[in-house]
């Protein structure tokens, strides 16, 4: 039995350790995921912290193996709370959220030196934005619906980074414009589709994966 258990777990440990992310996510995949990662198969995690993300371009070659950097792009405000989409660093060159946590399912954006800030993450609707409340008023529950899965594919080809999951889907990321205007932020959507609330552009969009890069 233990023979048989011992090439498995090898296979995942030479596939891990070949993975440009550091010791602190290797021992975050210890952690037994919750419910919210059932399906996503080997290397599942759903804790990681002081990480940022990455929009990989799926069908077109990429300037490097990470991707565009993405930060806490606006995405409108209310008193007493502003709300906050992912964007690219290129489309919004502001980054007051310089790194975030994943928390049991949770995505937190970070303050400087690691701080957890006072948001809470939405859930995600096809066609939509994963967007983020940011308050000194109470915040509602965050939603638990983000994972990481590590790359081990044994036949290799990716890029190494694991890819962040959003209802259990790795896949369905797009970048897509904001408009056709100056200063248009490009923001992520999940599932985009044509028949949408007017936020972005859908001639616009192309596929991504989302990259999780871990700081050192």
């Amino acid at each position: 039995m233990l023979g048989s258990l011992a090439l498995p777990l090898l296979a995942y440990a030479s596939a891990a350790f070949a993975s440009p992310v550091s010791r602190g996510l290797l021992h975050a995949r210890q952690h037994q995921p919750g419910p919210w990662c059932d399906g996503l198969g080997a290397g599942v995690f759903d804790i990681a912290p002081q990480i940022t993300l990455a929009a990989l371009n799926t069908t077109l070659p990429n300037a490097n193996n990470t991707g565009a950097p993405l930060v806490m792009g606006q995405a409108g405000a209310v008193d007493g709370a502003s709300f906050a989409i992912l964007s690219t660093f290129a489309s919004f060159p502001f980054n007051e959220f310089p790194t975030l946590s994943l928390l049991n399912g949770t995505l937190i954006p970070n303050l400087p030196g690691g701080i957890l800030a006072n948001a809470s993450d939405s859930s995600v609707a096809a066609g939509t934005a994963p967007s983020w409340i940011i308050t000194g008023l109470d915040l509602p529950t965050p939603a638990q619906i983000y994972c990481g899965v590590a790359d081990t594919d044994p036949a290799g080809g990716g890029t190494g980074f694991p890819l962040l999951a959003l209802n259990g889907d790795t896949d369905h990321f797009s970048l897509c414009s904001a408009g056709d205007f100056h200063a248009a932020q490009t923001n992520i959507i999940w599932r985009a589709s044509s028949v949408n609330d007017g936020s972005y552009n859908f001639t616009s969009c192309y596929p991504v994966h989302i990259q999780i890069i871990e700081l050192e």
